[in-house]
């Protein structure tokens, strides 16, 4: 199952990209894609069903101010207790400010994504979800912007400095109170957590920062039950709150299900 959910383009779009391609095997290609967003492609370099995949982007760079280098996603899989357990290394990184902010942000990421991976494999195997998400690039420091979006203008989150495991509750956009469990946090800049109102959706809170010292916001509610108009209408209303928090910035949003391959 585990490996189904990280090779199979129908099972990466359940809890990973809002679209993915896959040509499967050795010298293959995986594609993961989040609509307007960004496309991440990358080349199959190992494929061992059950065991190891390992993707590569040969090339790649942040930005065009510095050098290329080839970085490797390997993801190995091994029975641990009756369990799986995945080990997973991002390695390759070159050196520079925008290899420095691509480090901090896949760092950041990582370990909130592979917690949908838990949450999905555990709780909805076989289920599409729909996700209801916005995003603004703000000219302003990271520590403000995440100051503004859990404040009581914005989500209104309680306690403000959750702790992994322990319980949340915030204000959704649409007026909503949630509550739930935290899956993940890092400290004045993420929180990641199941909603309990929402039968565990996935709810995401985030800043990121980048190389010009801006910052970004971004709201995600991925839901795997049958609540299509509410995830719809939290997306719409969470980039009306971002817009409201920080007027004359970039934003965008979006609704759906698992789109198809």
């Amino acid at each position: 199952d585990v490996w189904k959910a990280l090779t199979e383009a129908e099972e990466l779009m359940r809890w990973f990209p809002l679209r993915a391609e896959v040509k499967p095997g050795k010298d293959g290609s995986m594609l993961w894609a989040w609509e307007e967003s960004w496309d991440w492609p990358s080349r199959i370099d190992a494929w061992e069903p059950g065991k190891l995949l390992r993707l590569t982007q040969d090339d790649y760079r942040p930005s065009e101010d510095v050098e290329r280098s080839t970085v490797v996603m390997e993801f190995r899989l091994e029975t641990h207790a009756g369990k799986t357990r995945l080990h997973f290394v991002h390695s390759g990184f070159g050196q520079g400010a925008s290899w420095d902010h691509e480090l901090d942000s896949i760092s950041e990421g990582w370990p909130v994504e592979l917690g949908s991976l838990r949450v999905y494999l555990e709780r909805y195997r076989g289920r599409n979800r729909r996700v209801g998400r916005a995003s603004a690039s703000v000219a302003a420091p990271r520590t403000e912007v995440w100051a503004k979006l859990i404040g009581p203008e914005g989500f209104r989150l309680t306690p403000a400095e959750p702790r992994d495991g322990g319980s949340f509750e915030v204000l959704s956009p649409a007026g909503e109170r949630l509550t739930g469990t935290v899956e993940t946090v890092i400290p004045g800049r993420s929180v990641s957590g199941v909603v309990k109102e929402m039968a565990h959706a996935v709810l995401r809170i985030a800043t990121w920062s980048q190389p010009d010292g801006n910052a970004g916001a971004w709201v995600w509610l991925a839901s795997y039950g049958d609540d299509e108009d509410r995830v719809r209408t939290f997306g719409t209303a969470a980039d009306a709150m971002l817009k409201r928090l920080f007027p004359a910035t970039s934003a965008g949003s979006g609704s759906g299900g698992a789109p198809t391959g």
